[in-house]
C-alpha cells in the first residue's frame, strides 16, 4: 500500500501542463527571462530586509523597545526559516508557478484537491495583493516624512499619501510591462544595492550618532507603552518585525516557468535569500538600536516615521538624512515592483485553473515577452483600489495590510502539514532532501505558524478603541467570504486541479 501511494505521488510530480506540448518544443513556447541571480534579486527585493528593517521602528518603539526589537527579530526570523526550509524542500519536488496552490492540491487527499487548492489560491493572492499595497503605502509615508524633515512647515493631507501611493504603483506597472526587457538585469543589481545601501547607513549611523545607547538600554530595558501588564505579552506582540522581514519565501516559486532548472534554482533562491536577509539584518539592528540619541523624539516622530526621525537625530545632517532616506525609499519602490510581478503570476496561474472571475481574460499571455498582462493590470488596479481606502479610514487600510502577513502564513502552513504526512511516500531523489531532519523542521514550522497567527490578531495597545482595534480578523473573514461567493457562483463547477510542468520530465536531479 505504501509503495502504491508513493508511486501515485511520484506520478503527480511528473504531470504535464498540456499533453499536446512536447518536450522538444517546450523551450520555443516558453521564454526563460529569469536566472538564479535575477530571481535572487527579486526574492531579496520583496522584503529588502537589511534596509527596510528600520521602517519597523514604527511598531516597536513603544512595544518593548530595543530588547524586544532585537531578540524578537532573531527569534521570529529563526522560526520563519523553518517555514522556508520546509517550502524549499517541497519546491524541489514540485516546481510550479502556482507555488503553494499546486503544492496544496497535489498533496491533498483526492476528494479535497479542488477545494483545498482553490482556497490556497485565494489566500496566496490576497496575501501578496495586501503586501503590495503595503509597500506602496510605506513608500508614500516615508517620502512625505522626508519632505517634512526638509520643511517642518509642510502639512500633509490624506490625498497627498494617495497620490504617491498611485505613483509607486505606476512605477511598478511600467517596469513589469513596457520595461520588462530590462527588468531581469535590474534585479541582478538589487542584492548589491540593498546590502551596499545598508552598509552606508550602518557606517554613517555609527560614526555620527553621539552619544550611543548603553548596552543595558539595548539588551535589557524594555519600553512598554502598550497598556499590557505582562512583559511576555509585549514580547510576543512585538514579534511583527521579524515575522514580516524574513518572509515571502514563495516569490521564487512563482517564477518556476520562467527560469531554467527550477527544481534546483527555486530552493536555492529561497534559502539564499532568506539566510542572507536574516544574517545581514542583525548588524543593522545593532546599529539602529545603539544609535538612538533621542528616545522621546521617536514617540512623536516627523511624519509619524521613527526611522526618518532617527536619521535626523543620529546623523545630525540633513544631506545624510536625505541620502539614507532615499536609499530606503528606492528599495521600497523595488519591493512594490517585485510584489506586482509575483502577484500577477499567482493570479494568472490561478486563472488557468478557472479559480478567478473572468479566467479566460486573466489567464492570457500577451506581448513578445509572454507576459500575463491582464493579471498584471488587475494587480495594479486592485492595489490602487485598496490604497483609496486610506482616504476614508487609516484604521481600515492598516487592517488590510496587517491581514496580508496572516494570509501568507496560512497559505504556507497548509502544504507543510500535508507534506509532513506524505514525507515517507515521496521520491527520495530530489535536489533538496533533508531526510529525517526534514520532519523536525516541518513540525516546528507548523507549531510556530499556528502560534504566531494567534498573536498577530492581538491589538498592540490597550485600552482597545475604534482606532487601536486590530481588525485583521475582519479582513481575513472578508477574504474567505469573497472566495466562497466566487466558488459557489462559478469556480465550484469549473475549477481544475492544477497540473505539473513539462520541464519536470526533462531535468536531471543532482544529489545535494
Amino acid at each position: 500500500m505504501a509503495n502504491s501511494k508513493k508511486s501515485i505521488l511520484e506520478s503527480k510530480s511528473l504531470q504535464n501542463v498540456d499533453s499536446t506540448i512536447g518536450v522538444a518544443n517546450f523551450e520555443e513556447l516558453h521564454q526563460r527571462p529569469f536566472n538564479l541571480w535575477s530571481t535572487l534579486g527579486l526574492a531579496f527585493s520583496v522584503t529588502c530586509t537589511p534596509l527596510a528593517i528600520g521602517s519597523y521602528l514604527s511598531v516597536s518603539v513603544g512595544v518593548g523597545g530595543s530588547p524586544v526589537f532585537l531578540f524578537g527579530y532573531i527569534f521570529s526570523a529563526l522560526m520563519n526559516l523553518c517555514i522556508c526550509i520546509s517550502l524549499a524542500e517541497i519546491s524541489a519536488i514540485y516546481p510550479h508557478a502556482s507555488g503553494q496552490i499546486y503544492w496544496t492540491a497535489v498533496l491533498s487527499p483526492k476528494r479535497f484537491v479542488r477545494p483545498m487548492g482553490y482556497l490556497s489560491g485565494w489566500l496566496t493572492s490576497a496575501g501578496w495583493l495586501f503586501w503590495g499595497a503595503s509597500s506602496c503605502l510605506l513608500t508614500s509615508q516615508l517620502t512625505w516624512a522626508l519632505v517634512q524633515a526638509c520643511d517642518s512647515t509642510f502639512v500633509t493631507q490624506l490625498w497627498h499619501f494617495y497620490v504617491l501611493f498611485i505613483a509607486c504603483a505606476v512605477v511598478a506597472l511600467i517596469i513589469n510591462i513596457p520595461l520588462f526587457r530590462w527588468y531581469p538585469h535590474l534585479l541582478k543589481t538589487m542584492v548589491f544595492y540593498t546590502n551596499l545601501g545598508a552598509i552606508f547607513i550602518f557606517i554613517v549611523l555609527l560614526v555620527r550618532a553621539t552619544p550611543k545607547q548603553s548596552a543595558e538600554a539595548v539588551f535589557v530595558d524594555i519600553i512598554n507603552n502598550t497598556g499590557w501588564d505582562s512583559k511576555g505579552v509585549v514580547f510576543f506582540i512585538g514579534l511583527l518585525p521579524g515575522v514580516t522581514a524574513v518572509n515571502a519565501f514563495d516569490s521564487a516559486a512563482h517564477l518556476a516557468e520562467e527560469m531554467p532548472e527550477p527544481r534546483k534554482q527555486v530552493p536555492k533562491v529561497m534559502m539564499i535569500s532568506a539566510l542572507l536577509s536574516f544574517v545581514a539584518t542583525i548588524p543593522m539592528i545593532f546599529a539602529y538600536m545603539f544609535s538612538i540619541v533621542n528616545q522621546e523624539a521617536l514617540y512623536n516622530p516627523v511624519g509619524n516615521q521613527p526611522i526618518i526621525q532617527l536619521f535626523l537625530d543620529s546623523m545630525a545632517s540633513l544631506p545624510l538624512t536625505i541620502i539614507s532616506s532615499l536609499l530606503l525609499i528606492l528599495a521600497m519602490i523595488m519591493s512594490a515592483v517585485t510584489i506586482l510581478t509575483t502577484f500577477s503570476r499567482i493570479w494568472w496561474s490561478l486563472a488557468r485553473d478557472n479559480g478567478t472571475p473572468f479566467p479566460h481574460l486573466f489567464s492570457r499571455i500577451m506581448t513578445k515577452d509572454e507576459l500575463p498582462v491582464p493579471a498584471i493590470l488587475f494587480g495594479f488596479s486592485a492595489s490602487v483600489a485598496l490604497g483609496a481606502i486610506q482616504l476614508g479610514s487609516t484604521t481600515a487600510i492598516n487592517a488590510i495590510l496587517g491581514a496580508g502577513i496572516i494570509c501568507m502564513m496560512l497559505s504556507y502552513v497548509v502544504p507543510i502539514i500535508l507534506f509532513l504526512g506524505a514525507r515517507n511516500n515521496l521520491p527520495d531523489n530530489r535536489y533538496f532532501n533533508l531526510g529525517r531532519f526534514g520532519a523536525i523542521f516541518n513540525v516546528i514550522a507548523i507549531l510556530w505558524t499556528i502560534f504566531i497567527i494567534v498573536w498577530l490578531f492581538f491589538p498592540l495597545y490597550l485600552p482597545v478603541t475604534a482606532l487601536t482595534m486590530n481588525y485583521s480578523i475582519a479582513v481575513i473573514a472578508g477574504v474567505f467570504t469573497v472566495s466562497l461567493i466566487n466558488w459557489f457562483a462559478y469556480s465550484r463547477k469549473v475549477f481544475k486541479e492544477p497540473t505539473g510542468m513539462v520541464l519536470e520530465t526533462v531535468e536531471p536531479i543532482d544529489d545535494v
